[in-house]
């Protein structure tokens, strides 16, 4: 861990062995609080940079400025110390403790012979009252004002455990039982999970977990049904039925809100919970066979404990709740509408804005997703929210009376920028404070990223703060993105000063400090880089053959040559252009190739972004890939007779699909990759919207779209293939069955096709590690570069000695 003086670059501290996500600050900045191998406590001291070693420290919470922490010797004992003071006060025996927000009330939990008691204790006071005694508790919550706490009793009987839920309120002489198996309203069968409770907003409701056990059962036959809404297969994942629930202190009366295959929609943390709870039905693959599988949105009223339809069987991932609405997007008719709670109106919110808010490079056969945020920002009287087009920011009515206003200024589109919100605290404080928002900045001309700031109450553009050919923070561009650098900025508690954490496809990430988000201090210095051949990005463009443009991503050695031929290697996926400037770290091979190993040792990777037809995903593959290939051997630094695939998970299926239709390639490898839409379709219900809907895009069934099915599956083009393939599955696999690479394989063997299939028998989707990053080297080292070939690979190795000799050695 280093610790740094950003106002003094030269004042800097370096501790090995730190358990860094504990590190934290005292509010005063006078110490850094942290923990070194695993129980030692440490204090820094930043004035002068000594550091206090605590050894033998069970756990720790800092509140304020105080420091708790339960010390793992054998009288079990709690020091609460005031940093700023230095005094500390010692308790003795003490099993565990729960302390409140501020730091002011801590609960003590002591064991007496086979029971425990829980004191409650002020820090202030130093008075300490029992409140309870029983079995461990856990799970402790204390509400908004810490005068009341609610914690979960566990007592094991048997194989069973039994829980129950008590209160506490201070000034009462004991906690009370708040909800056991005998409360009215708890349900035959139904028990009391081990899950944190929650208070509502107010105080006055607690929030819980019911679980449904399964019961004894005789394991002999599982009986499907044709009208199972989710198939036996997937019921038998987990036999235990969750259930939301909630009591309010005064009548003591249990309500459970949620059925079986429901969630909480709404935001469900603790203290801001309202009057109302969202409440949707689960997302099922099978969403799209029965129409009632589709999801549903209800509101819940804690007050009167009745239940509303806010809209019935839609296509939606979510819906946002605020005080007086809710607002949802519908798929089908790709529009934002808000449900009026006191009223019951629906309105349709967005009819007017011309802009299509659905994802328009789509390109599966189903409705459209929206241009999501991952939670939508609403104004603190509810006169506003927030919603997303492909480019730019809409401030919405949720009356739909005011029109749509276009807070970027419709700037985003004409200048192919897509701007998001940066959705902290912070950032969504500043907005309902004075309408300010800081966004995140991406072109997709030249794929630069930075960081604008607008006015949401003034119609101008946003302005600049920084932009560059590096990655500081990119949330979800478009609902099928494969870029995510999920890396907010941190913000100084009380002044402009942010830490943002920066890289490039040549630059490991590191943190820069800036105060405007103009001007930046680097104040890390990770350079791993230096110490290889490193490589470099560009930005590729041609056209399809249907003229169409098309994007990919090339790199190159660090000390390329273009005097030099150098094999490539087609790395395949779907569309991955936008990652230009995306740092990836020299790790293992686990399924998809690392690209830097590869380069660093002499090949250039080139990326294409995949473009699908519906019903087509082989051939759009082929056209993608053969018209960058014949754009890219212009070069005449590209040795195209010796160039080779690779791809992982779908980008197993495009290289599987490519060797039955394409010769000009020398080798290829494919990693958990399917092979017959066939055989695949029936295994799961996410198989089968994966064939469909999904990834493979066929955009129906094989007894209606028999022909695609054949068509689209390499297994049975596999006759056709001339380029030697190495197939990799994990025998865990629960994305793409193993049996399909087992299967391409098998009938590769057949046809005396050269094919060799690594076999991991502990791997998932991801799997083989250095074993897979070896061989799928000697592979491409002996077809890219006429290396000689191993022995697994000319003589293979025999079953008896697995794990014994893995064949690396070079044959003679």
């Amino acid at each position: 861990m280093i610790v740094q003086d950003i106002k003094r670059p030269n004042w800097e501290k370096e501790i090995p062995n730190v358990d860094t996500w504990k590190a934290t600050f005292t509010e005063d900045s006078r110490f850094v609080i942290f923990t070194q191998n695993q129980d030692t406590l440490c204090i820094m001291n930043l004035k002068t940079g000594d550091i206090e070693h605590i050894p033998q420290v069970k756990s720790f919470t800092l509140n304020h400025q105080s420091l708790v922490y339960l010390l793992n010797s054998q009288d079990q004992k709690l020091i609460v110390r005031n940093l700023q003071t230095g005094i500390q006060q010692k308790y003795t025996d003490i099993d565990d403790y729960f302390c409140n927000n501020d730091g002011t009330v801590i609960l003590l939990q002591k064991k007496a012979d086979t029971t425990h008691e829980l004191e409650w204790l002020n820090v202030e006071t130093n008075a300490i009252n029992t409140i309870w005694q029983g079995k461990k508790i856990s799970n402790c919550i204390f509400n908004t004002t810490s005068e009341e706490c609610s914690f979960i009793e566990k007592e094991d009987k048997g194989d069973e455990s039994i829980h129950t839920l008590w209160l506490y309120k201070q000034g009462d002489e004991k906690a009370t039982v708040l909800v056991n198996g005998q409360t009215t309203g708890m349900e035959k069968g139904m028990l009391l999970n081990n899950s944190a409770p929650k208070f509502s907003k107010d105080g006055n409701y607690i929030f819980f977990e019911l679980i449904s056990p399964p019961p004894t059962t005789d394991n002999t036959v599982n009986v499907w049904h044709y009208n199972d809404k989710i198939i036996q297969q997937d019921q038998l994942k987990d036999l235990t039925n969750y259930y939301q629930a909630v009591i309010q202190k005064k009548n003591g009366h249990v309500v459970r809100f949620t059925s079986e295959n429901e969630s909480v929609a709404s935001s469900f943390d603790n203290n801001n919970i309202d009057e109302n709870i969202l409440i949707k039905t689960n997302f099922n693959y099978d969403s799209d066979w029965l129409r009632d599988m589709r999801s549903s949105l209800y509101l819940f009223n804690i007050k009167n404990s009745t239940r509303k339809i806010v809209k019935k069987d839609m296509i939606l991932d979510n819906g946002s709740l605020s005080r007086s609405y809710v607002l949802y997007y519908d798929a089908e008719k790709r529009q934002y509408f808000t449900y009026n709670i006191k009223t019951g109106n629906t309105v349709n919110v967005s009819q007017s804005i011309k802009e299509p808010l659905y994802d328009v490079e789509g390109d599966h056969p189903r409705v459209p997703s929206y241009y999501a945020s991952r939670s939508f920002i609403w104004s603190q009287n509810d006169s506003a929210v927030l919603i997303y087009d492909r480019y730019d920011i809409w401030q919405i009515d949720p009356l739909g009376i005011r029109s749509p206003i276009n807070i970027t200024n419709g700037y985003g589109k004409k200048n192919h920028i897509v701007f998001r919100i940066i959705e902290t605290k912070w950032n969504i404080d500043k907005y309902l404070k004075d309408g300010s928002l800081i966004l995140s900045a991406f072109n997709l001309n030249n794929k630069e990223n930075g960081f604008y700031s607008i006015d949401a109450d003034k119609k101008k553009n946003p302005i600049q703060l920084s932009m560059g050919k590096h990655l500081d923070y990119v949330g979800l561009i478009s609902p099928n993105s494969q870029l995510l650098y999920d890396y907010p900025p941190v913000k100084a508690l009380d002044t402009n000063a942010y830490i943002i954490r920066r890289s490039s496809v040549t630059d490991a990430p590191n943190f820069f400090y800036t105060k405007d988000f103009k001007d930046y201090v680097q104040i890390s210095h990770n350079e791993p880089q230096k110490d290889y051949n490193w490589m470099t990005s560009e930005l590729v463009k041609w056209k399809l053959p249907d003229g169409k443009p098309a994007e990919g991503i090339l790199y190159k050695p660090e000390n390329f040559d273009p005097n030099k031929k150098y094999p490539i290697i087609f790395f395949l996926y779907e569309r991955v252009a936008n990652e230009l400037n995306y740092w990836y770290d020299f790790e293992q091979s686990s399924g998809d190739m690392n690209i830097p190993y590869f380069v660093s040792n002499g090949y250039i990777v080139f990326r294409p972004d995949i473009y699908y037809k519906i019903g087509e995903p082989g051939a759009s593959a082929y056209n993608s890939v053969m018209s960058a290939l014949k754009y890219l051997s212009n070069n005449p630094w590209i040795d195209v007779h010796h160039a080779g695939l690779q791809g992982h998970s779908f980008g197993g299926y495009e290289v599987n699909y490519l060797v039955t239709a394409a010769h000009a390639f020398t080798a290829a490898a494919s990693a958990s990759g399917p092979v017959d839409f066939c055989s695949i379709y029936s295994l799961s219900s996410y198989n089968r919207y994966m064939t469909e809907s999904y990834q493979c895009r066929i955009g129906g069934t094989p007894w209606n779209k028999l022909n695609l099915y054949l068509k689209n599956s390499p297994f049975f083009q596999a006759n056709k293939v001339t380029t030697p393939l190495l197939l990799m599955v994990g025998k865990n696999d629960n994305s793409v069955p193993p049996q399909q690479g087992i299967e391409y394989f098998l009938a590769l063997r057949r046809l005396k096709k050269k094919a060799w299939l690594l076999e991991y028998e502990n791997g998932g989707h991801q799997g083989g590690g250095i074993d897979y990053t070896i061989r799928l080297g000697q592979f491409f080292d002996h077809y890219l570069k006429d290396s000689i070939a191993p022995k697994w690979m000319t003589d293979g190795i025999n079953a008896r000695l697995k794990g014994i000799d893995p064949g690396f050695e070079k044959s003679k």
